[in-house]
């Protein structure tokens, strides 16, 4: 970082400044004491002088010896001037001492979060600044503290997603490659069931890859939504009967409960119905056989809440504020075919928050997990 030229600093600044308002203070308050405290002695003077002069006092007091008072107003006012001068310079050198104290103090964790942010752009994002009391420049420290937080996460979230895309592409890629070369060699039949696997991992790897692109076009605000008045208790019913067939290989039972006078929601259906197919889908993957998942709707007032909840494994504690990080898993060691790629969530918390909602989850373990999204109301 190039250094600054000293007249360029804050603190050079700051104490340039206490220092000319202390100057002025003084020097004003000097004036006006001093032309004050003259003109009521010269006043003063002329009328003691007058008198003097009818009672000849001054011819009296210079026989005894003795000043005449009007000689000692003046060598009071010339007395008067010299400690204001005297009181005016230690005025100067106690605001300047005071003014370089009080800079220190505003300077100096300025100079620290100046600092550390260099530190930052250079790349080091695990510089964090001391915070001291409560004023503003605490909270610039606290501000700096959580930037520098944010930063470090999303840099690492970065990293975790660059492997994981690379792993979610190797696998299936790498069973693509193995049976292609396989059946070019003669070693594997191209049979209809060997073809048929090999058109399955197409099908993942194009679901990975429109995934991705979700959630690419939503990060930059181009994923394109056509809200209108949408009936959602229809809506969830809908994409539920979607699921039946999975729903009964594994003897899980459903429903949908929602008041008869649920207003109406002002979303994109389509969008919608991908949100309510991704917590389903994630709901299913964890419901044991013979369980049961329920959609309940509610009014919360501001909006129109839907919960996806299921009697599941539940999720740890200290999971659950990250649920809907992408490619986040619960459990590291499930594979794609059985946990899915861990984008579902993710996608649905940008569908719900692009559409002026928010997400939730509510989870214990080995007693189920509640996902939860809330919608804004059709106007009127």
């Amino acid at each position: 970082m190039p250094r600054m030229p000293i007249l360029s600093r804050l603190s050079v600044r700051l104490t340039i400044a206490f220092l000319l308002a202390a100057v002025l203070g003084v020097v004003l308050v000097a004036v006006l004491a001093y032309r004050s405290t003259s003109s009521e002695f010269s006043n003063f003077i002329s009328d003691v002088e007058a008198m003097e002069q009818m009672m000849g006092g001054g011819m009296m007091g210079g026989m005894m010896g003795i000043p005449p008072f009007a000689q000692a107003a003046r060598d009071f006012l010339d007395s008067l001037e010299r400690t204001l001068w005297l009181a005016g310079l230690s005025g100067v050198a106690l605001a300047l001492f005071l003014g370089y104290l009080f800079t220190r103090q505003i300077v100096a964790p300025l100079d620290e979060v100046t600092n550390a942010a260099g530190q930052v752009a250079r790349g080091d994002l695990k510089q964090r600044v001391t915070v001291r009391g409560s004023g503003e420049l605490a909270r610039l420290g606290e501000s700096f503290n959580w930037m520098a937080a944010t930063l470090s996460r999303d840099q690492q979230l970065r990293q975790n997603m660059v492997a994981d895309i690379a792993h979610e592409l190797r696998t299936p890629l790498s069973i693509l490659q193995g049976n292609i070369e396989a059946m070019q060699d003669g070693v594997l039949e191209a049979s209809p069931e060997n073809l048929a696997s090999i058109h399955q991992e197409t099908l993942l790897l194009a679901r990975l890859v429109e995934d991705l692109r979700t959630l690419s076009l939503a990060d930059g605000g181009q994923l394109g939504f056509q809200p209108q008045d949408t009936d959602l208790k229809s809506l969830t019913r809908q994409v539920l009967d979607g699921f039946q067939t999975q729903l009964a290989a594994k003897n899980i039972t459903s429903s949908v409960e929602a008041p008869d006078n649920l207003p109406e929601v002002w979303v994109d259906p389509d969008r919608t119905a991908q949100v309510l197919r991704n917590l389903l889908s994630n709901a299913l993957h964890f419901t044991p056989e013979r369980g049961k998942i329920t959609v309940k709707l509610t009014d919360s007032g501001e909006g129109v809440a839907v919960s996806v909840i299921d009697n599941g494994t539940g999720i740890p504690a200290e999971d659950l504020p990250r649920v809907f990080d992408r490619f986040y898993r619960v459990d590291r060691s499930r594979s794609r075919s059985t946990g899915g790629s861990g984008l579902g969530l993710a996608i649905v918390k940008q569908l719900v928050e692009a559409q002026g909602g928010r997400v939730w989850a509510e989870s214990a373990e080995g007693k189920g997990s509640a996902f939860s999204f809330l919608l804004p109301k059709a106007a009127g």
